[in-house]
């Protein structure tokens, strides 16, 4: 009797405790936090860029003396932009306009015997840019919030002319004209972005803007001749994204 007592007793109690623990409240872990969306470089971006230019002025000018056919320019560069990217899988493709104020300039001068060989000539020539800008297509790889890219279009930029020519005994002339070039661009860069609207960029391009005619007269002659420049470009930038 006994026995069935404590037995009975010891049923209870384990029923009891179970329906205890059914009603105590349940502790699940909380769920993960979902994981952040890939980082889209669709759309379209605006912004600035700065940087420097440096390359050669070619040209054919020439009066007696054949000397100033090249000579080094450079100069500080900065302006504005506007873009489009497309997103597809990791590869990236766009296009690009940019403007620019410039200050690459340059020039160089020469001495010679003057045409009756009576005193020293001098003759001169030096070349101004004040503006550039580009449309281009660029394509690239992204790796998440980073980007590397190729670039390349067509270029335009003005050139300003200015020669002289001091011949003793015989004449003298001086004379600007300036020009609008166009030509081409080709270069690489990389951008990263900080968040969803911001990014930054570094670049490199060379862009070859061609030659155009130029022309001056003295009572003498009539001077003609054509003249452009080439330049490597190394800028950075800043754009926002929408």
């Amino acid at each position: 009797m006994r026995k069935q007592l404590l037995t009975s007793a010891a049923a209870l109690a384990l029923s009891v405790g179970a329906a205890f623990a059914s009603d105590l409240p349940t502790h699940k872990a909380p769920p993960p936090p979902p994981a952040p969306a890939a980082f889209s470089w669709t759309g379209f971006y605006v912004g600035v860029q700065a940087g420097y230019g440096w390359g050669a002025e070619s040209d054919d000018f020439s009066y007696v003396p054949r000397v100033l056919d090249s000579f080094d320019v450079s100069g500080p560069i900065g302006g504005a932009h506007i873009g489009y990217d497309q997103q597809f899988d990791t590869l990236v493709i766009g296009v690009v306009a940019d403007i620019d104020a410039s200050g690459i300039e340059g020039g160089k001068s020469s001495t010679f015997n003057g045409t009756y060989n009576e005193g020293v000539g001098v003759t001169s020539l030096s070349m101004r840019n004040t503006w550039q800008a580009s449309l281009r297509a660029r394509a690239g790889v992204a790796f998440d919030r980073l980007l590397i890219y190729g670039t390349g279009g067509v270029a335009f930029a003005d050139d300003k002319e200015t020669a002289a020519v001091n011949d003793p005994n015989f004449f003298a002339w001086s004379g600007s004209q300036t020009n609008t070039l166009v030509g081409w661009t080709i270069g690489a860069g990389a951008e990263y972005a900080f968040d969803r609207h911001w990014s930054a960029s570094a670049e490199l391009r060379y862009a070859d803007f061609g030659k155009g005619s130029y022309s001056g007269s003295s009572n003498h002659f009539v001077l003609d001749y054509s003249a452009g420049f080439d330049e490597t470009l190394a800028q950075v930038g800043l754009s926002y994204r929408f």
